[in-house]
């Protein structure tokens, strides 16, 4: 999971406290802002940003393997259930790990208020200073535990903000908190440990906190930021302009390869009519032999035509219009703001069963309405809205179906004989209109 980072300059921030270090010279140096740095931003046009511990919120959770855009929306519809604040305030991203249950692969979550993410993109543009990841700064310690030999650990350091804990399992950051300098250490580990539910780890300590039982050593965090997994705070509309600008750079590569092969075909086409045309001067013969080449080209050329409609046919009825993780996305999106869901079952060939709370019947009405509206479903219907109360706060509690346009069931593989059949383009087609 490590993904070296190109940059030498690595930043810790925290609202008015910044530490830099620049890993090439092995210099340090800490300032109010980023700007503060001074020299040591010196030659540096690139950083790699770690947000300090404390901003930072941290879920363990497991999740299907599925594709990582497909685990994102899925994140999405859950981030406000996962973390103290409604998900419009959060900038989050995510670290899926190999280890496997039944109920999922175990998946790292964390996320940071958006507003502290744009004060330090605020603060790097008036350094002058683009970020290459902006990541939680204790994604640093799985490669300081494995300076010491160790592969699960407690690692300890002394910051600006206090004494760092951050518990690592397996090579990933499974917990994070910072103390107060003058704490227990003693009593504050314990604690850590519990809360993380790790057991009993082996401790490691940076210079500036040594334990009889603890293995020392030379390197925080923050000076092997570059060794992190491949992790980036961003804004959600962000990664969708993002993804739009690749997939125009993907359409403008292939459009001048294609020209530059149609270019290359015509260039030889025209090399090859003069060929032909010389060959046809000299001898009558060879014009009846290219003729009924020609003849034969064409022929299959028909042939040709007639499969790839056969095979455009056979897609269009067995390739349903929608992916599941689009409905997802389209249920998520016609959600009135204050309301939430509480389950959606989704599954391939059958109605989507939407659960939900919502604050009152207005919400439940809009959310049928966004729903109907949106041309991805149909029949959508209202199961019920039953009046409810969470602690004090009345709610109304709704069940929804729709069947989404497209999501058609899988057919059933015809039986046959063994005798080879030729297949009936003209009936396949007409099965796929009816």
């Amino acid at each position: 999971m490590s993904h070296k980072l190109a940059s030498t300059l690595h930043i810790e921030w925290l609202p008015g406290c910044v530490q830099a270090v620049d890993t090439n010279f092995g210099k340090n140096t800490t300032a109010k802002d980023i700007a503060g740095l001074g020299s040591l931003l010196n030659g540096h046009k690139r950083a790699v940003v770690g947000i300090g511990r404390s901003l930072v919120f941290w879920k363990a959770i497991r999740l299907p393997l599925v594709p990582p855009d497909d685990l994102r929306r899925i994140l999405e519809v859950q981030l406000s259930q996962l973390f103290p604040l409604p998900a419009d305030q959060l900038a989050f991203d995510f670290i899926q790990t190999t280890d496997h249950t039944v109920e999922g692969n175990l998946t790292l979550v964390a996320a940071i208020r958006i507003e502290h993410l744009q004060q330090v993109r605020t603060e790097l543009q008036q350094a002058n200073i683009s970020a290459l990841h902006i990541m939680p700064v204790s994604l640093g310690s799985p490669a300081v535990a494995d300076l010491a030999g160790y592969r699960s650990a407690l690692v300890m350091e002394m910051t600006p903000a206090g004494i760092a804990l951050d518990v690592v399992t397996d090579g990933v950051v499974r917990f994070s908190r910072t103390v107060p300098a003058e704490s227990d250490i003693t009593t504050e580990i314990m604690r850590t440990l519990a809360a993380a539910n790790a057991g009993d780890l082996p401790l490691v300590g940076t210079e500036n906190i040594k334990l009889s039982n603890s293995t020392t050593v030379t390197c925080t965090a923050l000076d092997m930021l570059h060794n992190a997994p491949a992790f980036s705070f961003e804004l959600t509309d962000e990664r969708i302009r993002a993804k739009q600008m690749r997939a125009m750079s993907q359409m403008r590569t292939a459009l001048i390869t294609f020209l530059v092969i149609l270019l290359g075909c015509t260039l030889v086409w025209n090399a090859r009519s003069k060929e032909i045309s010389t060959l046809q001067q000299r001898n009558a013969r060879q014009e009846k032999q290219f003729s009924a080449l020609r003849s034969a080209v064409k022929l299959e050329t028909t042939r040709s035509k007639k499969l790839i409609s056969l095979h455009t046919t056979i897609l269009k009825a067995f390739e349903p219009a929608q992916p599941l993780s689009d409905l997802i996305g389209v249920v998520s999106d016609c959600l009135p703001a204050g309301s939430w869901l509480t389950g959606l079952d989704i599954e391939r060939g059958r109605p989507v069963q939407i659960r939900g709370d919502a604050r009152n019947a207005d919400e439940v009405a809009n959310f049928v309405t966004n729903l109907n509206t949106t041309g991805r479903f149909r029949n959508v219907r209202l199961i019920f809205a039953n009046s409810s109360r969470i602690e004090q706060t009345p709610v109304v509690q709704f069940n929804i179906t729709a069947l989404g346009i497209g999501n058609l069931p899988g057919p059933e593989t015809p039986k046959v004989s063994r005798k080879s059949i030729k297949p009936d383009t003209e009936s396949i087609e007409a099965g796929v209109q009816q």
